[in-house]
């Protein structure tokens, strides 16, 4: 892992790379991210995350009716163009935050609902979206918000569709190291090429490094317990042949001797 990336702030409690310029230098025309969540004050403090990528943010609702979260969107939009003249801007605390986010109003836009999301749609979903800003289908940053545990559920239709955004940041309900089936969920995503860069107040933030077990090892062998087991095996055997096959300092001496 490049060194930059191991420098992590907290924005609203959210951990993401300090440097988000280095991290997508290499990356041509815009950057995307789609936010999962219900909770409008949740993706209000999302436009901090999207203020430091400078990247389009698109707001996925899971049981959020579509109307109501254009309404909310079109009311932040009007903070956002009003700011400290937006009425009653200093009366509430979320609206005083909006009002304080460097974030230009037409780079937020409502997305379609991800509820009845499968795996065989989830390129048809997000296509309007490509299609509007004239952008290959590719997410940049993507975060998943949700209660009771349905993060798993977007998780696991994000890996059966192949979409791999370079970031993704999950807020999972339960504790990793507690909870059985967030564990597993959380395991596939070291298994098919995330690593984990930091966890923090909940949230976990995982970049892609294109390292998938799942791809390296075969499914049909008969008696594999883990892909990872398999490789730390592989590479110890491979180790020993290695020790093995060359000579110790003795050996060589008594070879020169004769």
């Amino acid at each position: 892992m490049d060194p930059f990336m191991k420098d992590i702030v907290l924005v609203h409690e959210r951990p993401i790379p300090k440097d988000t310029i280095v991290f997508f230098k290499d990356k041509q025309g815009p950057r995307l991210f789609i936010t999962i969540t219900d909770d409008p004050s949740v993706w209000k403090r999302d436009l901090a995350i999207n203020e430091r990528f400078f990247s389009e943010m698109v707001i996925c609702p899971f049981q959020t009716p579509l109307p109501e979260l254009t309404s909310q969107i079109t009311t932040v939009q009007e903070i956002l163009k009003q700011r400290s003249k937006y009425p009653g801007v200093k009366d509430d605390p979320d609206t005083l935050m909006v009002s304080k986010t460097w974030v230009l109003p037409n780079k937020i836009r409502c997305g379609p609902s991800v509820l009845d999301v499968g795996a065989s749609s989830f390129d048809s979903l997000f296509a309007p979206i490509f299609t509007e800003l004239k952008m290959e289908s590719v997410i940049h940053i993507l975060k998943v918000e949700l209660p009771n545990g349905m993060e798993r559920r977007i998780v696991y239709t994000l890996l059966d569709s192949g979409f791999r955004p370079s970031l993704l940041l999950v807020k999972w309900s339960f504790d990793l190291d507690e909870h059985i089936s967030t564990a597993h969920c959380a395991g596939h995503l070291f298994n098919t090429g995330y690593a984990l860069m930091s966890y923090q107040n909940g949230y976990a933030l995982y970049m892609y490094t294109d390292e998938s077990l799942y791809d390296i090892c075969s499914m049909k062998t008969v008696g594999l317990k883990n892909p990872i087991l398999s490789e730390l095996m592989n590479s110890f055997n491979e180790t020993i042949q290695q020790s093995q096959s060359t000579p110790r300092p003795s050996q060589e001496n008594e070879t020169e001797n004769q």
